[in-house]
């Protein structure tokens, strides 16, 4: 191994990129060009590359950059066969920069991706900057976790943690006084190891989506085999399990891998692996980790056609789970029907009852993924009337049989009163996939001078729900913060709708109003009538 030159004081740069190439020299220029015209200024930024014996003319490229940028550029060569997660480690030790970035040489920046996310760090005392990916070519890249910046995302309500691929910033403090590097054992998905480590460590992870940041290159050739994939599955897990507690945290981000990196070793690679043998060796594998170190509660979480193929993976159904596998590959195929039972949807997936292999039915249960689409349109005061206009249906069912009510509950005591709603029929009315729900527009009407008992609605705080009902099924969402622009959302005049049954003089006001959320409330006040103007 060739070293650069050393570090002199004072040489702290703002940024440290870590640049590993191998075999790249035809996008590698565009690589260093990107590097160099970086807004954020030249002298603010160095970078540490390391090329790993590249057969073609990365090294030399490197080579002649260092000569050419003096100070800016530290090159060093590496033998043939040395690991990413080696190259990497070395190129850590050297760093000057308050923060590292790790890029390879098919990677570029858009001019203005440092200056962005060195500002959202700084600005946000983050650990870790996300900055937004492009893709190069066809390939795909992580895109959910980009839909706005944020100067501090909630590690688990957030997609940020499906995005592992380590051209972010990392806080180099954060990354040494946590003793964070990429492991040397595996030889695939060491990025996700120390990204992993690097979120959860983190006091503060930030998101910079505005414009591009890193346009991502295609990743190195040679697919990883179903046993490489399951044994990073396997490390993964366990390296959870150690950094979090036992809960609905932890759970969230084993799911990850359950779904991406144990679902793609016993999905689609195995499907193409050819050696009967070798696909059986890697369902044992799989089986083992299944039966093991992963919690029922991070299998609930995932989508019920590969909960159903785990299930027989830790069964010993091998041939049923690969036929489950080669299902749920077939993208031609129709969409699962489904069925209910005493107010539960079951998913006819394949092996629904089926006795051969005897699955339990909660499996199949979909009922508490329900996805209620639902909108206000319209909320006006007729008298002591309060009408209320919108749609409300379950996306995965039709809408016979409905039960639909409007809720009001009081929100000191949980006191209830339920309304009936008249539905409109409505035949342009579709789900996010054009089915239509002709039957899930509704109008109410609810007399605020009558409840339940015949008096008057009593003072305090009622917020609005809606219990939506079709083919017995039955769940209850806030209203409200769906709506359209028609309704007023400013407009908080005091209505009277009936005098105090209870204080003689006195009379009652409703006020609606929305919550910060976006929700519908009404306020009822006991008051002395407003004098009337002459």
């Amino acid at each position: 191994m060739t070293h650069p030159s050393p570090v002199r004081p004072g040489d702290l740069r703002d940024v440290t990129v870590v640049l590993h190439v191998r075999d790249q020299a035809d996008t590698l220029p565009a690589c260093l060009d990107s590097l160099f015209g970086q807004t954020l200024g030249a002298e603010r930024v160095e970078v540490v590359a390391v090329d790993d014996g590249s057969t073609d003319d990365g090294g030399s490229l490197l080579a002649r950059a260092e000569q050419e940028r003096p100070g800016l550029l530290r090159a060093a060569r590496f033998h043939r066969g040395a690991s990413t997660a080696e190259a990497r480690n070395w190129a850590m030790s050297q760093a000057t920069g308050r923060y590292l970035l790790f890029l390879t040489g098919a990677d570029r920046l858009a001019p203005r991706a440092l200056e962005l996310m060195v500002a959202s760090a700084d600005d946000n005392e983050a650990d870790v900057v996300l900055g937004r990916l492009e893709s190069s070519g066809s390939h795909p890249v992580a895109t959910s976790m980009f839909r706005r910046s944020q100067g501090s995302v909630d590690l688990y309500g957030s997609r940020v943690y499906w995005s592992l691929t380590p051209e972010k910033l990392f806080r180099t403090s954060m990354v040494r006084r946590c003793g964070l590097e990429f492991p040397l054992d595996t030889p695939f998905g060491e990025d996700q190891v120390f990204t992993a480590a690097a979120y959860v460590r983190a006091d503060s992870v930030a998101v910079v989506a505005d414009e591009p940041c890193v346009v991502k290159g295609p990743p190195a050739a040679g697919a990883a085999s179903p046993a490489q994939r399951i044994a990073l599955a396997g490390r993964m897990v366990a390296l959870l399990n150690s950094m979090l507690p036992a809960g609905p945290r932890r759970d969230l981000l084993v799911s990850r891998h359950l779904e991406t990196d144990l679902g793609e070793a016993t999905g689609r690679t195995l499907l193409a692996t050819e050696r009967p043998a070798d696909r059986e060796h890697a369902l044992w594998a799989a089986a083992e980790l299944l039966r093991g170190a992963v919690p029922g509660s991070a299998l609930a979480l995932l989508p019920r056609p590969l909960a159903v193929r785990y299930a027989l993976i830790a069964a010993g159904h091998h041939a049923e789970a690969e036929r489950m596998a080669a299902y749920e590959a077939d993208t031609s195929r129709p969409a699962p029907k489904k069925t209910v039972e005493n107010g539960r949807v079951y998913t006819l997936l394949p092996y629904f009852r089926d006795p051969s292999v005897g699955l339990p039915d909660e499996l199949f249960d979909i009922t508490d993924r329900m996805t209620v689409n639902q909108e206000l349109t319209g909320a006006r005061w007729n008298g002591s009337l309060l009408l209320l206009d919108g749609h409300a249906f379950f996306e995965q069912l039709s809408t016979r049989e409905r039960a639909t009510k409007v809720v009001l509950r009081h929100r000191p005591t949980g006191a209830e009163e339920r309304f009936s709603v008249t539905a409109r029929r409505d035949e342009t009315l579709v789900n996010s996939k054009g089915k239509t729900r002709a039957m899930g527009r509704f109008s109410a009407r609810i007399n605020l001078r009558q409840m339940s008992d015949g008096r008057p609605l009593a003072p305090g705080v009622w917020d609005v729900h809606l219990s939506v009902s079709f083919e017995g099924v039955t769940r209850e969402v806030r209203l409200g913060r769906r709506r359209s622009e028609d309704v007023d959302v400013v407009s908080r005049a005091p209505v009277v709708f009936a005098p105090s049954p209870t204080t003689p003089g006195h009379e009652l006001a409703a006020t609606p109003f929305y919550t910060p959320e976006g929700d519908l409330s009404l306020e009822i006040a006991e008051r002395l009538p407003v004098p009337s103007g002459r």
